[in-house]
């Protein structure tokens, strides 16, 4: 059993490895555009070590040659060079840093547009239960962790790791003997750089979770504002925030304790080697040893356990970019899970004809929402889909969408299977008015366009005065440059479920698609869609999921649905004399 549980250990430790080895390839690719500069970077580097491995050797002249000699001449020229040495170090320095900054903002900009990439076009079915908290943190604090490596991580690795065997060479080519005596403590030096590795790393994942884990609750109830005010949930919430934040600073400690522990290890250390030195020197300053040269290493020590000291500080921080690249990279790895746009947008049109053929969709295996769905509407055709909660309504137009692909079955638009035209072409054909109206910073005019300056003020206008809201907005003290404030807050419910209809519209669609568009806001303002809906009925096809059958009674055709099945269709005239479930839901309202 023993055994077994060994190499299991074993094998996980090839994983992690290996999985180490591929983020750190990973993250270098990112860098390999900036290869020539942070080359440039490396030559510094060296310059700058060289400087650094001088001065220590200086002292050691300075003192066995000129103090002993009373040379003050040579004294002079000696500490003019010293300083020569320290003003190239600092220039170099301040080259190296502004070198590195600017890779690092570089690369760290192309990271952020290459995630943000694969979150707007990674599949609806894959965001849907993902909190925005995480994405955000994936955006923000993760890409943040990533670029301390390239800025200060991967070349100071390089540099310490130069500067610790330049350290060496010199220190043998001093003094042999005193070398090795100094070098007997670099087995101790490792075995706590291992138990520091073994620790570090679970450390800094449990902070990168646990942080987005606050990011995501403090966008969850800042969105839900006010229904915490509504509801006076102020003491809940602050006791759950505490609990969120509780873990977060637990997490932080955690961090904080396995760096704290290292440091003064590796001091510890660092004063055995300089204990060793100054009594082996004493044995051999009798045997004609020189002053300078016990100086000189006692300086190089010293200097040998700064990079140690700094590949700990650094090793911190590649443990938290490394366990920031795995979150990133378990979201660019998904090619699979992609909806890649075409180049561009062609002018093909739709008649508008939509197929649903023997359809079977489930969100989980084996619980089927849509069961053998099949049905045609017409090109032109006002087709109104109604039936109770959980009936498979929305799922309807979330599959015609692409949101979501069925298990079983085909949905093929002018006779082409959607899975064969390209997701933004089939989108840009179809308008969607969502029942939870969503609107983006800036004003009105932004939210009719999306954005879009190929959209005309003639265009947005008219699509306005089609949605019925035009009145409305010229009466606004900024008419259509009205902000619309944080997701809408400025405007009524109504308003902007009338917005988010002219938003359609504007777009020049060939099909639009309605869900629950009326469900949420008053009788006038319903009455005003279904204005808009007789308007535009004769100009495309329109697909209209209600909960209020008063907003499809002109319908030419009904479908009613039921445990995922189709189990009546017709107008409303034929439907009620049915004398089926349209005529109960009817009589219900």
């Amino acid at each position: 059993m023993a055994k077994y549980v060994s190499k299991r250990k074993d094998e996980a430790a090839e994983v992690k490895n290996s999985w180490d080895s591929k983020m750190l390839v990973v993250l270098w690719s990112f860098a390999k555009p900036f290869i020539a500069l942070l080359f440039a970077v490396f030559i510094i580097m060296l310059m700058g070590t060289s400087a650094d491995l001088l001065r220590p050797y200086l002292l050691k002249v300075a003192i066995d040659e000129q103090v002993a000699s009373h040379n003050l001449i040579g004294l002079l020229e000696t500490a003019q060079l010293y300083g020569i040495t320290i003003v190239v170090s600092l220039l170099l320095t301040y080259g190296q840093t502004l070198l590195l900054q600017y890779i690092g903002q570089k690369i760290i900009f192309d990271i952020r547009q290459k995630v943000f990439h694969q979150l707007i076009y990674q599949r609806y079915s894959a965001l849907e239960g993902q909190p925005v908290g995480t994405m955000v943190t994936r955006v923000t604090n993760d890409t943040d962790a990533i670029k301390e490596l390239y800025t200060d991580v991967l070349i100071s690795f390089i540099s310490d790791f130069i500067m610790i065997i330049g350290i060496m060479v010199v220190m043998l080519l001093m003094d042999w003997q005193l070398a090795l005596v100094s070098f007997t403590v670099i087995p101790v030096m490792i075995v706590v750089a291992i138990a520091y590795q073994k620790y570090a790393r679970s450390a800094y994942r449990l902070v990168r979770e646990k942080t987005s884990g606050l990011n995501t609750f403090i966008q969850e109830n800042l969105n839900g504002i006010r229904l915490v005010k509504a509801f006076a949930r102020f003491k809940q919430t602050e006791a759950e925030y505490r609990i969120v934040s509780d873990e977060y600073l637990s997490a932080g400690l955690k961090e904080m304790r396995t760096y704290a522990i290292f440091r003064p290890l590796v001091d510890l250390v660092y004063s055995l080697a300089i204990v060793l030195v100054l009594w082996f020197s004493n044995w051999q300053i009798a045997s004609g040893l020189e002053i300078g040269i016990v100086v000189a290493f006692l300086r190089y020590v010293e200097k040998f356990f700064w990079p140690i000291k700094d590949l700990a500080e650094k090793y911190s921080l590649l443990q938290s970019a490394l366990a920031a690249a795995e979150r990133i990279w378990d979201l660019i790895a998904t090619e699979k899970q992609q909806e890649e746009p075409q180049a561009s947008v062609s002018d093909e049109r739709f008649n508008g004809e939509i197929r649903f053929e023997n359809v079977w969709f489930a969100y989980e295996p084996s619980q089927w929402v849509l069961r053998d769905v099949s049905f045609v509407i017409r090109a032109g055709e006002f087709i109104g889909i109604v039936g109770l909660s959980g009936s498979g309504k929305t799922t309807l137009l979330h599959l015609l969408l692409r949101f979501y692909e069925p298990q079983q079955g085909h949905i093929y638009v002018d006779g082409i299977d959607i899975r064969e035209m390209p997701v933004e072409l089939l989108r840009s054909r179809i308008g969607a008015v969502f029942q939870e109206v969503h609107l983006f910073k800036g004003t009105i005019a932004d939210n009719i366009r999306l954005y879009d300056k190929s959209v005309s003020d003639d265009v947005m206008i008219k699509a306005a005065q089609t949605a019925n809201i035009h009145e409305t907005i010229v009466t606004m003290p900024q008419g259509y440059h009205t902000p619309v404030g944080y997701q809408g807050a400025l405007l009524s419910m109504g308003q902007r479920q009338l917005l988010s209809l002219a938003r359609a519209l504007a777009a020049k669609t060939d099909i639009l698609a309605l869900d629950e568009a009326t469900s949420s806001i008053d009788s006038e303002t319903e009455g005003l869609i279904q204005n808009a809906l007789e308007k535009i009925s004769s100009q495309r096809t329109i697909v209209v999921v209600a909960h209020r059958l008063s907003t499809i009674q002109q319908a030419d055709r009904i479908l009613v649905m039921a445990k995922g099945e189709i189990v009546e269709q017709g107008n409303h005239l034929e439907l009620l004399a049915k004398q089926g479930i349209y005529n109960r839901l009817y009589n219900y309202q």
